[in-house]
């Protein structure tokens, strides 16, 4: 559990057997299709990769593997996208924060295959670098750097002035998360951004955080 500093809010996450928060009933998840549609005040299972909410009308929730949770936080509202490498191409991480007529104050990226990690063929990376801001200078040679090029797309739009959590933790890497492309696996991790209930045990981060995991998965 991961508080969002003067907000209320925290990120929960529940990973692989022996890393999981209590994922709370009236999470919201969406039918993900690795497209760059948002719906607004979603009751779930829309087909649609990101979802805007109106504070206290719900819980915006992701499963994700390998490609990366982004939530976002407004004075009124909460959003999440999964941004697998289509999404990010088509334009998921902008369509998210372009949704809401406000200032940005948190960007909250999660845990993803890291750019060091994930190869991927020429068509794919042509694809995420086409609208990066850095271009192909953002990613290693035949490599794509979701995380990188997801901050990036939010920075160009909103700027420097929101603060930042960087769960800086690759799932190809770590033993306590999922990822497909480490085992195939069809399990997925959960992330949620929700309302801070009295009693809970949290974890407080302030400003750009990184968080990393020292265990590593053997391949």
């Amino acid at each position: 559990m991961i508080v969002i500093p003067g907000t209320g809010l925290y990120l929960g996450l529940s990973g692989a057997e022996g890393n999981a928060d209590p994922l709370p009933e009236n999470a919201i998840f969406l039918d993900q299709v690795h497209g760059n549609r948002i719906v607004i005040d979603p009751a779930g299972g829309e087909s649609a990769d990101g979802m805007v909410m109106q504070r206290g009308s719900g819980i915006p929730a992701l499963r994700v593997a390998d490609c990366l949770p982004v939530f976002a936080v407004w004075d009124d509202f909460t959003a999440a996208a999964h941004a697998g490498w289509r999404g990010l191409a088509e334009g998921i991480v902008e369509n998210l924060v372009a949704a809401v007529d406000s200032p940005l104050r948190w960007l909250i990226l999660g845990p993803c295959i890291c750019g060091d990690c994930y190869s991927v063929g020429d068509d794919v990376r042509e694809a995420v670098i086409t609208e990066d801001p850095s271009g192909a200078k953002g990613h290693l040679q035949g490599k794509v750097d979701l995380r990188g090029s997801a901050l990036r797309r939010v920075r160009k739009l909103c700027g420097d002035e929101f603060q930042l959590i960087n769960m800086n933790e690759c799932t190809l890497e770590s033993r306590n998360l999922h990822s497909y492309r480490g085992d195939k696996t069809v399990k997925r991790n959960l992330l949620w951004l929700a309302e801070i209930e009295r009693g809970e045990h949290i974890r407080q981060l302030n400003g750009e955080t990184e968080c990393n995991s020292p265990e590593r998965r053997k391949n």
